[in-house]
């Protein structure tokens, strides 16, 4: 074997080594999700693919727009916060006190979070018009108090954040039934988005997706150091 072939073979094989640990990583985090925590998300990404995918979205908008009521007003208007970049802060504090290599987890989650979305909404898809950019502010029921924004709509950067900090609380707690109430509250910060009028379905969608990647990706980096939890 010539000396070159035998670097590409070593160095192939440490490719495989580092593909096989981040397969098993992965795999690893996974389980320690209930299958139920996955069937609620399950439900929400089915009906909000299928609804993205069957309607135009300015027309879908405008039919959520219409069910609006007095509590539901006040709830998202209000739970929409769970999905503020300011909750990775607080995080990062309690944890500080509570685990640390979470806390650093919930930092570096925070940081990826603000690059991707930053680089979808900014870079990529910069401009691309809000409901209210759309439709004008008399063409919509909207919230009172609630601030509204033009452009910038895709992805939602509210769910992706609220999507990401859920999901590391959901492998934080593994199998434990406290998941179901984290993937609740990350499905509903990002229905206010919807409700709210600040972002359609589509942003909402795919910043859920984007929002677990990031949280899986978080926890995977420090997931050795957790397996006791």
């Amino acid at each position: 074997m010539s000396k070159s072939i035998a670097v590409r073979f070593r160095n192939k094989s440490k490719a495989n080594i580092w593909l096989d640990g981040v397969k098993n990583v992965l795999v690893l985090l996974c389980l320690r999700i209930k299958r139920q925590t996955y069937f609620v998300y399950g439900v929400f990404f089915i009906v909000s693919f299928l609804l993205v995918i069957l309607f135009n979205k300015f027309f879908l908008h405008l039919k959520i727009n219409q069910f609006h009521t007095s509590f539901l007003d006040a709830f998202f208007k209000y739970s929409t916060f769970l999905g503020d970049g300011v909750m990775f802060g607080v995080l990062v504090l309690l944890f500080v006190f509570v685990k640390r290599r979470i806390a650093l987890v919930f930092l570096i989650s925070g940081l990826l979070t603000l690059l991707v979305t930053h680089f979808f909404k900014k870079i990529i898809f910069k401009g691309i018009p809000r409901p209210v950019g759309v439709f004008g502010e008399d063409s919509l029921y909207l919230v009172n108090g609630v601030k509204m924004a033009l452009w910038n709509s895709f992805p939602s950067g509210h769910t992706t954040t609220a999507f990401a900090i859920f999901t590391i609380l959901c492998l934080y707690f593994a199998k434990c039934k406290s998941q179901y109430l984290w993937i609740s509250l990350a499905i509903i910060a990002g229905l206010s988005r919807v409700y709210l009028s600040q972002h359609f379905l589509i942003d909402v969608f795919v910043g859920s997706f984007i929002g677990i990647v990031i949280g899986f990706i978080s926890m995977g980096l420090f997931y050795k150091y957790e397996r006791s939890i």
